[in-house]
């Protein structure tokens, strides 16, 4: 089983091509807030415009997932100026708007239809946070079948504060969950990787 698993993940194996959706969770001016400083990963954004410029230019399926937050206290709260896509990395007229009101791109959306309307069999993640709305995401993603590959250093975390009381940095948080994901709901590469596999 574990032999079969690594080959179906394996990043040797990655082969990326129009069957492939491009998965851009959360970019939204929320995240430039204060209450998400501290984040790991600077180069992120750079990484998801150079990842979102690579599937333009093949015409390949790109996502643009949004958060609607109900509470008007959060930075992503619906109608908050904030819930605007950053401009760097908006939305283009026909690209796929997945609006989402949980951290799960699927719960409640058309995503998972969409998905397969659009062909798309394999999905490259990034996006914020990781172990948020990225996590849950990339959980649901493998648990439905998609051959789900998830970019670390196009994602960032934020620092968690644990039931102890005790922070831990936003690198720590990130690797982390980057490893509980690894083999189990993805593969997880980097932009390296991504362009071996183009």
């Amino acid at each position: 089983m574990e032999a079969a698993f690594s080959l179906l993940w394996g990043k040797r194996d990655m082969e990326l091509d129009n069957e492939t959706g491009l998965l851009i969770i959360d970019m939204q001016k929320a995240i430039d807030e204060p209450v998400w400083d501290g984040k790991n990963n600077p180069a992120y954004e750079t990484r998801i415009l150079d990842l979102l410029t690579l599937w333009r230019a093949r015409q390949w399926p790109v996502f643009h997932i949004k958060h609607n937050e109900a509470n008007p206290a959060s930075t992503f709260h619906t109608h908050a100026p904030t819930n605007a896509f950053k401009p760097e990395t908006a939305p283009l007229p026909g690209e796929i708007i997945i609006e989402k009101e949980v951290n799960c791109a699927f719960i409640g959306t058309g995503l998972g239809s969409m998905l397969r309307m659009e062909g798309c069999k394999k999905l490259l993640v990034c996006g914020v946070v990781t172990h948020n709305s990225v996590d849950a995401t990339v959980r649901h993603a493998g648990c439905l079948g998609f051959e789900t590959y998830l970019v670390a250093d196009a994602c960032t975390a934020v620092p968690v504060v644990d039931r102890t009381g005790k922070e831990w940095a936003a690198e720590d948080v990130h690797q982390l969950y980057l490893s509980v994901l690894d083999g189990e709901y993805c593969t997880v590469v980097n932009m390296q990787d991504v362009f071996t596999a183009i």
